[in-house]
């Protein structure tokens, strides 16, 4: 009986079935989708980390290094089950070419290893352990995605090439946040270039208990350890910036899918609305020959219900295939991933979740027919006395009285129409804001048009204060400033001693953007990343104990900001740090109007190969580019996908009232309007709904969505962001799609109005 029903609506109504279907189809197997991709994505890294034996702690270091003292620590803490110090061999990128093009413009550190012994180990796209052998390199798949390397080609290094073989699987420099990269190559190949760079020492642990983790930190710094590189980076760390890329992926898959629900439930409350009123006669004589209500509710509801049913089953089915695409880019970093039977019955338990929530919805509506009436003064919500038009333009006022009647249909046409456009605006406003040039003062850098890194300057003190001489006097050069990078100790509220990243200078000079509070102005303030803050428990105005040029000063939290560099645990202030060496040097730099970037940086670069000069465009594309791209891909599928939506929307429920109010056409045409006044009715009705929510979804993108934007952001920690609108996008080319598609949609639905005559008309109205 229920089939005959689902046929006969099919047959008879199409229109509407297909709506309620695709709504729950679409919500359904983007849910699904995410639901498995986050499955696949924590099963990979898991499985990538756990294959690779990936450190617990890591600490990287340049200098000195005393073995026996770090096997004494070793020695002493039977949490540590395992330990190695690992080389990494800097070289310059000028030194590096592949196929005659020079690296020289990377922002990256390109380093070279060999396999290492013990754990961290590093593997091929097989999942395979990498074993080099002279004469041949294997590359970071990062150069592999981004196309710059391939298998065969020729990786120069000084005079020495090396075949490209293969690439690198590495678990701790695989994201683009990494801004360290690891080449791998033979003993005798090492050996051979070793003179070339500089080695910076890996100095990795692994524990018996992850829990241990923050002990063992605590007990490193307390040892007073090797220590001069980054903060000491943690096995979650990694965990978080592997998920990164395709993290954000999935949560812009939730965050359409969400809408995409609410947009379903809207559509299909249009939809039951829309065919209560139509079947309401009917319904209310099955109700006045004794028929219970309770059967005519199931009547009504269940080949909805049917329908939403083998929706709910195809989404689940269609997850599976959908997710396909997704998972390459997966596959490629992490390995491959085998389902298991949690990845589909979460799929499931979200396929059962989101048919429940509509069947909930459709019952709330089946209780309107408890009022079922054959008081004809109640059969129709149109016959609703409506406000008086008479100063207006008659067919102004026709399309007027229509709404007004109709104020429940077209109040939840105007609810989907606001979440197609939310579906836009949201990504695009994430987009507008990260691809702005000002959005790198959220990752912790200021405003300026080149960067100078200086690393590894153990040694190179008089090339290091030449440099700066050099740049602070040379006239292209508008403003200038050197901040200096320590490791400085701090005591805890228990009295024990941590090291801080602290980047020390006028931090006035190029300001970044602060969460809370503002930069150090004085000897006795300090700023704080929001992880750093967050990992101290730390806020504004709170003070802490730090070790100073020998002495002990109470030094105040000024502000709080967000920062992706250095592991985002970093510091700045501007009192003056002696007799200690830099761990690094950035000299942000900004030139006169006419002066070229690259010609300026190719003048130094020459000379002084040991610095790092980086276009900060360059710099920004290459570390967050592949974020970038990827929410603009996000975007303009949601813009396409909003297009459509409101084309199927649209012509659906023009098309489904229009089908409704023949009879009423009929009387209209008798009394003397024509068919492109008519149709000039439902043009007018259906423009000002989606006027009305333009309005009402800017507004709501403008606030709602820009928290709900910033939530996501900051779970990556970046907090306190002001987002920024593209006006030419939100005001006039996405408002102007969506009006130009709506109203081609119902041109479209009421295109055959002058087939009908009255006379037809009068007939299928009886």
């Amino acid at each position: 009986m229920l089939w005959k029903l689902v046929k006969n609506d099919l047959r008879h109504q199409p229109l509407q079935t297909f709506n309620i279907a695709f709504f729950i189809f679409l919500a359904v197997t983007f849910l699904a989708t995410a639901s498995q991709l986050t499955v696949h994505l924590t099963n990979s890294i898991n499985q990538l980390v756990t294959s690779a034996k990936t450190p617990h702690i890591l600490q990287m270091h340049t200098g000195d290094l005393n073995r026996k003292r770090l096997e004494e620590f070793v020695e002493k803490h039977q949490e540590i089950s395992d330990y190695q110090v690992l080389n990494f061999l800097n070289i310059d990128n000028a030194e590096l070419s592949i196929n005659g093009h020079s690296l020289k413009d990377s922002v990256y550190d390109n380093g070279f290893s060999v396999q290492s012994p013990r754990f961290d180990f590093l593997q091929d796209l097989d999942g395979q352990l990498i074993e080099a052998e002279p004469g041949q390199v294997y590359v970071p798949i990062f150069y592999y995605i981004s196309k710059q390397m391939k298998l065969g080609d020729r990786l120069t290094i000084g005079d020495r090439a090396l075949e490209v073989v293969g690439f690198v699987r590495d678990s701790q420099m695989n994201s683009s946040l990494s801004v360290s990269r690891r080449f791998v190559i033979s003993q005798e190949d090492y050996d051979a270039l070793e003179q070339m760079g500089s080695v910076e020492y890996l100095i990795e642990f692994r524990l018996h208990d992850l829990a241990d983790s923050s002990k063992i930190e605590t007990a490193y710094n307390q040892a007073g350890l090797e220590a001069d590189g980054p903060p000491l980076l943690t096995y979650t760390l990694f965990q978080l910036i592997n998920a990164f890329s395709d993290g954000m992926t999935i949560l812009a898959l939730i965050v359409i899918s969400l809408l995409i629900i609410l947009i379903a439930l809207f559509s299909i409350r249009l939809t039951l609305l829309a065919k209560l009123e139509e079947d309401y006669r009917e319904l209310s004589i099955l109700k006045a020959i004794g028929i219970p209500l309770r059967n005519i509710q199931r009547l009504f509801l269940s080949k909805y219900l049917v329908v939403a049913g083998l929706a709910s089953s195809l989404g689940f089915l269609a997850s599976f295939g959908v997710k396909q695409p997704l998972l390459v880019n997966m596959k490629i970093f992490f390995g491959e991933s085998q389902a298991t039977i949690w990845t589909y019955l979460l799929a499931l338990a979200i396929s059962l979740l989101v048919f429940s929530i509509i069947a909930f919805s459709m019952g709330r509506l089946a209780k309107q027919l408890k009022y079922l009436s054959l008081n004809p003064d109640q059969i129709q919500e149109r016959e609703v006395l409506s406000p008086r038009f008479g100063s207006l333009p008659h067919i102004l006022q026709l399309a007027l009285a229509d709404l007004w009647a109709r104020k429940k249909i077209y109040t939840t046409m105007l609810s989907v129409f606001v979440l197609s456009l939310f579906v836009v605006l949201l990504p695009m406003s994430i987009y507008s804001t990260i691809s702005h040039p000002s959005f790198i003062n959220y990752l912790g850098l200021g405003n300026y048009d080149i960067r100078v890194d200086l690393s590894q300057i153990s040694g190179k003190e008089k090339e290091v204060e030449q440099l700066i001489s050099e740049l602070e006097t040379d006239p292209l050069i508008q403003k200038i400033s050197v901040y200096r990078s320590y490791m400085l100790d701090y005591k805890t509220e228990t009295g024990n001693k941590q090291k801080l990243w602290v980047d020390t200078g006028n931090q006035k000079d190029f300001s970044i953007k602060y969460i809370k509070g503002h930069a150090p102005t004085t000897d006795d303030q300090i700023s704080l990343s929001k992880l750093r803050a967050d990992d101290m428990e730390k806020k504004v105005g709170d003070q802490i104990p730090m070790l100073i040029n020998g002495q002990e000063k109470n030094i105040t939290i000024s502000g709080i900001y967000s920062d992706l560099t250095n592991g985002g645990k970093t510091a700045k202030a501007s009192f003056p740090v002696e007799h200690q060496e830099a761990v690094w040097i950035i000299i942000p730099i900004t030139l006169k109007t006419e002066t070229s970037s690259q010609d300026f940086i190719k003048a130094y670069q020459d000379r002084y190969t040991f610095a790092k000069f980086s276009d900060i465009e360059s710099y920004r594309n290459q570390i967050f580019g592949s974020t970038i791209q990827m929410v603009s891909t996000i975007s303009w599928w949601a813009f396409a996908g909003a297009i459509f939506l409101v084309l199927l929307i649209t012509s659906l429920f023009i098309r489904m009232l229009f089908i409704k109010d023949l009879s009423q056409i009929a009387l209209l045409k008798a009394i003397g309007f024509s068919n492109k006044q008519i149709q000039l009715q439902y043009v007018i009705t259906s423009s000002l709904i989606l006027i009305l929510s333009l309005v009402i979804g800017n507004f709501f993108a403008l606030t709602v969505g820009d928290s709900l934007a910033s939530l996501l952001l900051s779970t990556i920690g970046i907090a306190g962001v002001t987002f920024i609108h593209n006006p030419l996008l939100t005001l006039l080319l996405i408002p102007l799609s969506i009006l130009t598609a709506s109203l081609l949609a119902t041109r479209v639905a009421i295109s055959d109005l002058h087939h009908f005559n009255i006379s037809q008309l009068i007939k299928e109205d009886n």
